[in-house]
């Protein structure tokens, strides 16, 4: 599910792009997205340390310096699925951009990443965290047939995860630079207040948990415009019962960091804590109020000056409990 939902993001990017990106080889936004396999050595690796094919990677970037072919990258990771290990997570990287002529180019990138492995530990399930580091490098080959600043990315990645497994993966995608934006219908506005309502799936990271149906409400606001910019945003969720671990529902507040990627069309990832009760812990009525992480990657799709509709991918991260959750949200909102 998490591969087809990165998949959805980058063709959701494409659409109505054509006339988006043909000014700058390395300016405004980039956004790749890959899928392949590896292994895993170390730590708790045992049986079988294959991937089986289902690495994944989706990446979102911002130039820091176009001359330079710099650029900072907030990048979700899948290390597939070996035996035991089911490792996934976020990784914030500086990466580098060196060209060989018009149609080749390399990148570099190196970061921290936050990993989530559901596992066995001791005889014990959990969903283990921990931070890490993502290196990263890939070729890159120009597509003069597709729309401009398109290629075919061939992508390496290591993730290093002290006291625990290492990993290595080769991977396959695509790629698109997408070029300076225009200001378009989305951040017109000064400072606009939105208001929305999304809902979808909510998937519990342990084996033997049904998919629950989430529901939320949310209201943010821009805190500048731009190209690039910042907003908050506050959310009540409705996670939904998954018929044995989970029956979640709480508020969270989210500092998010917004990028127009073309005119209509903007990526954003937030971060920020979640308070929740879960139903499931105790009875209905004595369960303790937690505090939890709420980590989510939206791509969001102007209809009008005033209304979006959106693709959201949400993680809820509880650390010490073992009831993480992916959220898989489509919704709709409005500006005022």
């Amino acid at each position: 599910m998490k591969a087809r939902a990165c998949i959805c993001v980058l063709l959701l990017a494409w659409a109505g792009s054509a006339k988006a990106g043909d000014e700058t080889a390395d300016s405004g936004t980039y956004l790749s997205v890959q899928h392949g396999g590896g292994r895993i050595e170390g730590g708790q690796a045992v049986g079988n340390r294959w991937m089986r094919s289902r690495a994944g990677e989706l990446r979102i970037g911002r130039p820091l310096n176009e001359a330079a072919g710099s650029r900072i990258d907030v990048v979700y990771y899948n290390e597939g699925h070996p035996d035991n290990n089911h490792r996934d997570g976020f990784a914030l990287q500086w990466a580098g951009v060196w060209r060989a002529g018009e149609r080749l180019s390399a990148e570099f990138g190196v970061g921290p990443y936050l990993s989530m492995n559901t596992t066995f530990l001791d005889g014990r399930q959990l969903d283990d965290t921990r931070w890490g580091l993502l290196l990263s490098a890939a070729l890159r080959m120009r597509l003069f047939s597709a729309p401009e600043g398109t290629y075919v990315r061939l992508g390496f990645n290591h993730a290093q995860m002290p006291g625990v497994h290492r990993s290595d993966a080769l991977m396959l995608g695509v790629a698109r630079q997408f070029g300076p934006v225009a200001q378009g219908p989305i951040r017109e506005a000064s400072t606009p207040l939105w208001f929305g309502v999304s809902g979808g799936a909510a998937v519990t990271s342990m084996p033997g948990t049904a998919t629950g149906r989430v529901t939320v409400l949310d209201a943010g606001r821009d805190l500048d415009h731009g190209a690039v910019h910042w907003a908050w945003s506050a959310r009540i969720l409705l996670e939904g019962s998954d018929g044995s671990r989970v029956d979640r529902r709480g508020l969270a507040g989210q500092l998010r960091y917004v990028q127009e990627v073309t005119p209509g069309f903007s990526m954003s990832a937030g971060i920020g804590p979640y308070f929740a009760r879960n139903r499931r812990e105790r009875d209905q009525t004595d369960a303790p109020v937690r505090g939890n992480l709420l980590i989510s990657l939206q791509a969001e799709r102007a209809l009008s000056r005033d209304i979006q509709v959106f693709f959201d991918f949400g993680r809820v991260k509880t650390f010490v409990r073992m009831d993480d959750r992916d959220l898989f949200l489509v919704g709709i909102r409005k500006r005022y």
